[in-house]
Parts: C-alpha cells; structure tokens; sequence
C-alpha cells in the first residue's frame, strides 16, 4: 500500500478516477512517508502522558509539563516539534487543546537558535567538485555543483535524473519532479543555472548514463546515507569538518553566494523557491554572518589552491 503523497492529474470518468485512486488512503496521503515516520515517532515519546490523561481538560497541563521536562533534560527542539504535530495529525480533535504546550514551544524556539546547516562557498565547491571529478568520482562530484548552483535541496538533489535536464552550453533547467513546495501547490517545479563548470560536468553524466540506458533513474543510485557518508569524506579531506558543513550547505551557500552576486533577495527567494521571504531573510541574512569568520588552515587552503578549477 503506498503511503506518502501522490500526484496525478484527475481523470475525466469516473471509473477512470477509481482505478487511479484504487490503493490509495487520503489520511495516508496527507503528509510524505518520511513525515509519518518523524510525527509517529514523536508521538510514541508522548504516550505514556497520554495514557494517565482521563479530560481533554488535563490534555494540556499534561504536555506542557512535558515540554518543560524535555528543556531541562536537554532534548532537541525538532524532537518536541515532531511529538505536537504529530498529536495533531493523529488526533485532530486535539488542535486546539493544548495552547500552553506550544506556548512553551514557542519560548524554546526564542531561546534556542536552529543548528542550521554553514553556507558552502564557490571556493570550496569548485575546488572540492574538480577534485572528486579528477578522482573518477563524476557523479558526485556533478551533485556537489548541481545542489550549489541549483539551490536544491539535498532530497531533492538525490532525486535528479538524466531525463529530468535540458541543457545548452550556457544555459540548464531542471525539472523538479518531488519537492517540498510542489508537494504543497500540487505543481511541478523546475529551477535554471547557468555555471559553466556545472554545465560542462552535467553534460558528461548525461552522456555517461545514455551510454549505460540509465536515463529514468536519479543520477545518484546508493543511499542518502552514502551521500551524507561521502560528503563528510571530502570534507574531511579537505581539512575542512571544523566548520560542520553539512549536504543542505549546498543550498544555503548557493542562495547566500546568488544574494551577493545580485544584491537581490527576490532573485534569491525565487530561485530558492521559499514560499516565505522572512524565512529566507532569515537564512540569507545567517549566511552572511557566517563567511567573515570562515578561515582555512594551512592544510586547506593548500588543497584548495591545487584543486582550483580555473
């Protein structure tokens, strides 16, 4: 039975609009699989509060006693977040129960900034990219291009196919087949870029996976987890882990690189394709604090001077 959130145009009969939906739950397909796992584990951590819980009256003074004692013992923001949303996904009714629990939600969040994710800049992109290329390690290194220039995010980048590119020798768009926001608006989106270095080794894997018959797969066939385990690879190759880049610096440096490159946060917030420009704001603006205290060691700065492209 699949779960997650489909797509598909609706058909013109009836009988044809069953057979398209046969399979098919609503209440399965109101959030992707990967957030009915994060909302279900988040709820287990809540149940034994639940169990001792006989009113909808003591709903509330249960949980946010609840959510205090996570503060204290130190648990993670993202791990509360989960547990309320996911008491609302499961339990509907229960929306509006619980205004003190997410009051102190709230003052967390105040208290406590994200752990996001350090840009990337071109300097290390290029010189990180030519260097996986160099070493026969075209895909990922085509990925590390593509997530900067593209501004994708690292599940979407993951989810790249052959099929998916139009390319020119200066011009590249992407069609993006499931994203966050087209997930949201039931609309496909697509992104364009126009980096040379990017266009050059998108067209080689192109070529590459024509050659194999591979056109209808993503470029990158093992797992998230090889991606995130080779990321941290050249990072760490690079003398570069101190800064605890991660895959989704990919996305934050390319908007933050886009932004000083054109001055423009419309420019950035539509490429980015951030529904919110106070979230984008926010990232851009974070971004920016963070390059002036950037500094490489002698190590790295070494490496990426050889491994400069041009």
């Amino acid at each position: 039975m699949p779960v997650g959130r489909p797509r598909f145009v609706e058909r013109t009969t009836r009988k044809e609009r069953q057979k398209q939906r046969q399979n098919i739950i609503l209440y399965d397909a109101a959030i992707s699989e990967r957030t009915q796992e994060r909302y279900y584990n988040g709820v287990r951590l809540l149940m034994p509060i639940l169990d001792k819980v006989s009113t909808a009256f003591e709903l509330d003074d249960a949980i946010a006693d609840w959510v205090e004692l996570q503060w204290k013992q130190g648990q993670s923001l993202y791990m509360v977040n989960d547990a309320l949303c996911g008491l609302h996904h499961f339990e509907p009714y229960t929306k509006r129960l619980v205004p003190s629990a997410w009051k102190l939600f709230r003052t967390w969040r105040k208290l406590e900034s994200p752990n996001r994710a350090p840009p990337l800049t071109k300097y290390i992109i290029y010189s990180v990219a030519h260097y996986a290329i160099a070493h026969n390690d075209l895909i990922f290194g085509m990925l590390l291009l593509l997530g900067f220039f593209a501004l994708l995010r690292t599940g979407e980048l993951l989810l790249v196919k052959p099929c998916n590119c139009l390319i020119s020798k200066a011009k590249g768009l992407l069609t993006l087949e499931m994203t966050k926001t087209g997930k949201r608006d039931a609309a496909t989106e697509s992104v364009a870029f126009d980096d040379e270095f990017t266009l050059m080794a998108l067209a080689e894997c192109i070529t590459l996976r024509e050659k194999q018959q591979l056109t209808k797969v993503p470029f990158w066939t093992p797992s998230a987890q090889n991606f995130r385990s080779k990321f941290r690879y050249y990072m760490q190759r690079f003398n570069l882990e101190q800064h605890a880049f991660r895959p989704y610096s990919l996305r934050r440096g390319g908007a933050t690189a886009l932004f000083q490159d054109t001055g423009s946060m419309e420019m950035a917030l539509l490429k980015g394709r951030w529904q919110s420009a106070r979230v984008a704001k926010i990232y851009l603006t974070d971004g920016l604090s963070f390059l002036p205290g950037l500094t490489f060691s002698n190590k790295a700065q070494d490496l990426l001077t050889r491994w400069k492209p041009f």
